[in-house]
């Protein structure tokens, strides 16, 4: 809205920055929740690693043929299972940025 001390086109401009400057705010909420969605897709997909190298423990164990291969297996899905939480933690303190409230206010 226009006042005394500023011109029609200048008060335009500015609700114009403002309501960019809100859109903007709402894609980045936007952007971290679908983070927030990817990390708990990576905590899930750690969780089946883990399952996974149990089972193939528990396959050792019984004494089923080629240990070494379930053994090596069973490594490699540990080891996913780790990069799977990192990049989760990673993903979730990246979109919990995004959700802080802005100094701005």
């Amino acid at each position: 809205m226009a006042t005394d001390r500023e011109p029609p086109q200048q008060s335009h401009a500015l609700d114009e920055v403002h309501e960019a400057e809100r859109r903007a705010a709402r894609a980045r909420e936007r952007a971290a929740h679908v983070g927030l969605s990817a990390a708990k897709s990576f905590e899930r997909s750690a969780k089946r690693h883990d399952e996974l190298a149990d089972t193939q423990q528990d396959s050792i164990r019984r004494g089923m043929p080629a240990p070494e291969v379930n053994e090596e297996s069973s490594a490699r899905h540990r080891e996913a299972a780790d990069e799977d939480r990192h990049l989760a933690q990673r993903k979730r303190d990246q979109s919990e940025a995004g959700l802080s409230p802005s100094p701005e206010g």
